[in-house]
């Protein structure tokens, strides 16, 4: 008989090392529950048009012993909205944009953190883009 572990996430908002960054919460990806993880602070914001996303050009490499990050979906920035602002840049008008991965009839979604608008149309601007990752809670 072999004995399982389960690790459980830490509060909404809190430090995951383990994971490398914020535990901004969990959501469901192709009907599996998914704990999405932000690394904190601005350092690791990139600067990318729109192109560059679509594209996959905005690389985020090695963050906190974790390599698999990548720009978030407009849920996960949403999610990160609701549940752990304060490690977003709130103010400052379209320097509080960030992009995300995803689309709505063929438009770029962006999240503004100064106060909580999604904006689309704007594919040729520079905003800020966050990395995330997202682990099967199953798989912990």
């Amino acid at each position: 008989m072999s004995e399982t572990t389960t690790t459980i996430p830490p509060t909404i908002g809190q430090p995951w090392p383990e994971q490398g960054g914020i535990f901004i919460g969990s959501r469901l990806i192709d009907g599996q529950v998914h704990h999405i993880i932000t690394p904190a602070g601005i350092e690791h914001d990139r600067r990318a048009d729109f192109d560059q996303i679509e594209a996959g050009g905005v690389e985020f490499g090695d963050i906190n012993g974790h390599s698999d990050w990548q720009v978030g979906e407009q849920e996960d920035l949403m999610l990160a909205w609701v549940t752990a602002r304060e490690h977003f840049v709130q103010t400052g008008g379209l320097d509080s944009i960030y992009w995300s991965r995803s689309f709505h009839h063929g438009w770029p979604w962006a999240v503004g953190f100064e106060y909580g608008y999604v904006y689309y149309r704007y594919r040729d601007l520079v905003f800020r883009v966050r990395p995330f990752r997202s682990v099967i809670a199953s798989s912990l």
